[in-house]
């Protein structure tokens, strides 16, 4: 199975933050073996501007050096399909979100999300 990321989520792995629930350090560490973990350019800009602000123990060079480590973590660009899918979700949430969200239903992959207000939108498949 497909899985893709938000911030939160990669972050949290990466750093082995005791927030990250049990199951999806469980998904994280199971897709080494089958699955794809796609990671939203648009979280990698999140991850660039909140470690510049010092929100987050790990640098965005650290997070790419990582991602890099391993040969199922697949960098989504942001390309104009992913812009139309986004543009089609009517929800009031913020820009992000909804590239995040259009990543997911692009790859046809389940979202690894926090966010309580995302997965009750049931636009795409989440877990948490």
């Amino acid at each position: 199975m497909n899985y893709v990321v938000d911030t939160h989520a990669i972050i949290w792995y990466f750093t082995e933050d005791k927030r990250l629930t049990k199951r999806v350090y469980k998904i994280f560490e199971n897709s080494l073996k089958k699955g794809l973990i796609i990671i939203p350019s648009i979280v990698l800009a999140e991850i660039m501007y909140i470690a510049r602000k010092g929100k987050i123990t790990i640098t965005f060079e650290e997070t790419l050096n990582r991602i890099e480590k391993y040969q199922n973590f697949f960098i989504a660009p942001l390309d104009v399909e992913i812009l139309k899918i986004a543009n089609k979700i009517k929800a009031n949430i913020e820009m992000h979100d909804k590239l995040i969200i259009a990543t997911a239903i692009y790859y046809g992959a389940t979202l690894i999300t926090k966010d309580r207000s995302i997965r009750e939108l049931r636009l795409c498949k989440t877990v948490w």
